[in-house]
């Protein structure tokens, strides 16, 4: 392979597995960041190291350089949008202040604050008992837990925690699964259905086991690309999440090759064909999409939710 060719592969983000959906949000969470870096950035996907692994071009490609850049522009990602509450939902009165303020001053060019609000909720028809607003299906911790604290403020503390070494580990290397400076985690990563009556022992006295912080800091900025919008009556649905009778919810995916731009990307995971059954194969794979990845939301109880393992769709 000569050295133009090896300049044009791009990035290979070895540490990224497709098929998981904290990984696949962590990807699109990574080029979202680095379109700040450098704007004309393309991600694609390719088979490497046993599975689907994602591609930047139109970046830097040395690992280390791009993850030192990576870092210093999550720090300086504006967290305002966190800052209202520390739980979700909150107060609807509140959602629309704040989301009137960042309508306020978005712009073209700097829409990331009005993106994620419109991930993290809608403020149409609240609900009537407690006034709060409907949010993303993607909250799938407490609402608030014991501390009153919910996902903006995991959020925030697995932010401040995440470092280079974070960083690096999650997008070269295989997880290992052994950060514990921070004791929250998003649950989108299927590994965290661990339920009690599965465990060796007690888990809220184990000290074995961890997180990936960094995916989950970096998959945070992927809810820009799902919106949650009223869908059928007065209920909310999450963009990319499909639903199959009451009660059965799958988070679908793509997978494509071709190398895209951020708006294009917009507009490809909104596809209406990536949840029709039975998958329309053909027609995708003209889109240059090779694959369509499914988790089933499920809830162990009424506190939280899990991702089930990825299944080819």
């Amino acid at each position: 392979m000569t050295e133009q060719e090896q300049v044009n592969e791009g990035l290979l983000l070895a540490g990224l597995d497709g098929a998981n959906p904290l990984a696949f949000l962590a990807s699109i969470g990574t080029a979202v960041i680095a379109k700040g870096i450098f704007p004309e950035v393309r991600l694609g996907w390719k088979e490497a190291e046993g599975g689907w692994r994602p591609v930047l071009q139109c970046c830097v490609e040395d690992a280390h350089e791009f993850s030192t850049m990576l870092l210093e522009a999550l720090k300086n990602a504006s967290m305002a949008v966190f800052d209202v509450d520390k739980k979700m939902p909150f107060d609807v009165s509140r959602f629309s202040k704040t989301l009137q303020a960042v309508q306020d001053t978005a712009s073209i060019t700097n829409r990331r604050d009005a993106d994620l609000m419109a991930g993290l909720g809608t403020e149409l028809y609240p609900d009537k008992k407690s006034n709060q607003f409907q949010d993303s299906q993607f909250r799938m911790v407490r609402s608030g837990d014991s501390n009153g604290q919910g996902l903006p403020f995991y959020v925030q503390a697995i932010r401040k925690a995440t470092t280079l070494d974070h960083i690096q580990r999650v997008l070269f290397h295989p997880w290992d699964y052994r950060d514990k400076e921070v004791p929250y985690s998003l649950r989108w990563d299927p590994i965290e259905d661990q339920r009690y009556a599965q465990r060796w022992g007690d888990p809220s006295k184990s000290k074995d086991g961890g997180s990936m912080l960094a995916a989950n800091s970096l998959a945070v900025e992927a809810l820009q690309f799902f919106p949650t919008l009223i869908d059928k009556g007065r209920e909310a649905q999450t963009a990319g999440f499909q639903r199959i009778g009451p009660r059965t919810t799958y988070f679908v995916w793509p997978i494509w090759t071709p190398m895209v731009g951020m708006d294009t990307l917009r507009s490809l995971l909104a596809l209406p064909d990536l949840g029709a059954t039975p998958s329309p194969r053909l027609a995708l794979a003209k889109m240059g999409i090779a694959e369509v990845y499914r988790s089933q939301r499920i809830r162990p109880n009424q506190y939280y939710s899990n991702f089930s393992p990825a299944q080819p769709a």
